[in-house]
C-alpha cells in the first residue's frame, strides 16, 4: 500500500489541497485527509490516444522542399523510404525514444496505433517489440492492432507497405489471438483493435474487425476523412463518404474512435457522436502534415468526446497538443474560447480531454483521481519559472496556455 500526499490535486474538476490517496495494487483505494506533503500539482496522468511510435524515426526527414510545397501525400513517401530501412534494432530504438519522451512529457498511457508488423513477410515480430520497448519504458500500453490491406480502395499493396500486409484476414485474427492470451497476464499492457482506414481496408473486412472488437469488448480505432482524396475514393466506391460508410456500416459506441476527422461532413459528425463514438484530434501532426482543420466547435456543441494523440511524433507534448487544439481554431475563427466546457472552463475542459476522454477511447480504467481508478499520476512543478506569479485560480490555465514539458516533475504509473 502507498500514500501520496499531494500539495495540489485535480479532483473533481478543481484543485484542493490537503488530500491523501491510498494505492493498493496501482488503484486508487481511497481518498481522504492528508497533510500536502507531497509537492507539485498531482493531475491525472496523460492518455496519448494515438502513436505511430515508429515515426520517430522520421523526427527532421521530409522538412525540405527543393521541388517546392508538398502535401500529406508527399511526407508519406518519405515515410515509406523510412520503412525500407527498418530494422529490429532500429525499430524497438525508436519505439524506446518515443515511450521515454512520452514519460518525460506526463504521458502515463499510449494508444499505439500499429501497422508495421513485419521484418520479413507475414512474421509479426514487430508486435512484440512494441509490447518490450512499451514495457522496459514502464508506459502503460494499449496496442492497438492494426489491419492493412490495401494501397488504396481496390489497390494492391505496394512494395513499401509489404511489412504493413494483413491481407490473410484469418492469419490477422490468429494473431490478434495470440496476442490476447500473451498479454492478458500484464498489468501495463492491454489490446485494441484497428481497420487503419476506408481506403486500407476492404468493405467486408472492416466489418468483420468492428464486430471482433465488440464481441472482444475492445476499442476499435480507424483513421477517417483525414484526406479529402480518402473521401473521393470512398465516393467513388461506395457512393457514400468514409464516415457515412462507417454509420451505416458498424456499432458505434464509446469504445469506437475515428481519428483525424478533418474533413467530415457536418451531418455524418453528429450522427457518430449521437450514437456515442468519439474522436481522436492530433494538433502538432495534423498542423506538420498539412491536413486540415477539424470542426471542433460543432463536436463541443454536441457534447462529443475529443482525445488527443501525438501521432506521428514529430513532436511529443500533450500540454503543446492541448495548446494548439485551442489555438489553431482562434486563428481560424478569430474568435477566442472554443475549447470550453458548459461553465467555460478552458483549462478543466483540455485537461479532461488529455485525461479522462483518452483514457475512456482506449478502454482503460484511468483518466481521473478517483476511487477504482489506476494510480497514474503526472506531477507538475508549481514553483516552476514558467508558473511564477501565478495564482492558484489561474494555474489550470497557466499550465494550459504558457507551459512546455519542464514543468513536469515526474510521471507515475500503477503508484510507481
Amino acid at each position: 500500500m502507498q500514500t501520496f500526499n499531494p500539495e495540489l490535486c485535480y479532483l473533481n474538476n478543481t484543485l484542493q489541497r490537503g488530500k491523501r490517496v491510498v494505492v493498493e495494487n496501482g488503484f486508487i483505494v481511497e481518498i481522504g485527509e492528508g497533510d500536502n506533503s507531497d509537492k507539485g500539482l498531482y493531475l491525472p496522468g496523460f492518455v496519448n490516444a494515438h502513436s505511430h511510435a515508429f515515426q520517430r524515426g522520421l523526427r527532421g526527414r521530409g522538412e525540405a522542399f527543393p521541388a517546392g510545397a508538398n502535401s500529406f501525400w508527399g511526407w508519406r513517401e518519405e515515410m515509406y523510404r523510412l520503412v525500407n530501412e527498418v530494422a529490429s534494432t532500429s525499430f524497438k530504438s525508436w519505439c524506446l525514444s518515443a515511450f521515454q519522451e512520452m514519460r518525460n512529457a506526463g504521458i502515463t498511457t499510449v494508444g499505439e496505433f500499429h501497422y508495421l508488423h513485419h521484418e520479413e513477410q507475414f512474421d509479426y515480430a514487430f508486435d512484440d517489440i512494441v509490447i518490450e520497448a512499451a514495457k522496459e519504458v514502464g508506459i502503460r500500453l494499449v496496442l492497438l492492432h492494426a489491419s492493412y490491406q490495401h494501397a488504396g480502395i481496390g489497390m494492391p499493396l505496394s512494395e513499401e507497405q509489404k511489412r504493413f500486409n494483413t491481407q490473410d484476414f484469418d492469419k490477422w485474427k490468429t494473431q490478434i489471438e495470440t496476442i490476447s492470451t500473451r498479454i492478458s497476464e500484464s498489468e501495463l499492457c492491454s489490446l485494441g483493435l484497428v481497420a487503419h482506414s476506408i481506403r486500407a481496408v476492404e468493405q467486408e473486412a472492416i466489418t468483420q474487425i468492428a464486430d471482433l472488437a465488440y464481441h472482444m469488448g475492445l476499442p476499435l480505432h480507424l483513421h477517417v476523412e483525414e484526406q479529402q482524396k480518402e473521401i473521393q475514393q470512398s465516393l467513388d466506391a461506395y457512393s457514400k463518404t468514409p464516415m457515412r460508410f462507417l454509420c451505416d456500416e458498424i456499432e458505434i459506441s464509446p469504445l469506437v474512435t475515428a481519428v483525424h476527422c478533418t474533413h467530415t461532413a457536418e451531418a455524418d459528425m453528429e450522427e457518430w457522436l449521437t450514437r456515442g463514438g468519439n474522436v481522436c484530434i492530433c494538433p502538432l501532426t495534423e498542423a506538420n502534415l498539412a491536413d486540415g482543420i477539424c470542426d471542433v466547435p460543432r463536436i463541443v456543441r454536441s457534447e462529443g468526446v475529443i482525445s488527443l494523440g501525438t501521432d506521428s511524433n514529430a513532436r511529443i507534448s500533450m500540454l503543446e497538443e492541448m495548446r494548439l487544439l485551442e489555438y489553431v481554431q482562434r486563428l481560424y475563427r478569430q474568435e477566442r474560447g472554443v475549447c470550453i466546457n458548459s461553465e467555460g472552463d478552458m483549462a478543466s475542459y483540455l485537461v479532461d480531454i488529455a485525461t479522462k476522454n483518452g483514457a475512456r477511447t482506449l478502454g482503460v480504467k484511468a483518466g481521473s483521481i478517483e476511487t477504482g481508478k489506476l494510480a497514474d499520476f503526472v506531477v507538475i512543478d508549481t514553483e516552476h519559472q514558467q508558473l511564477q506569479g501565478v495564482t492558484e485560480e489561474h494555474l489550470l490555465a497557466a499550465l494550459c496556455c504558457g507551459c512546455d514539458n519542464s514543468v513536469i516533475i515526474k510521471t507515475i504509473i500503477g503508484g510507481h
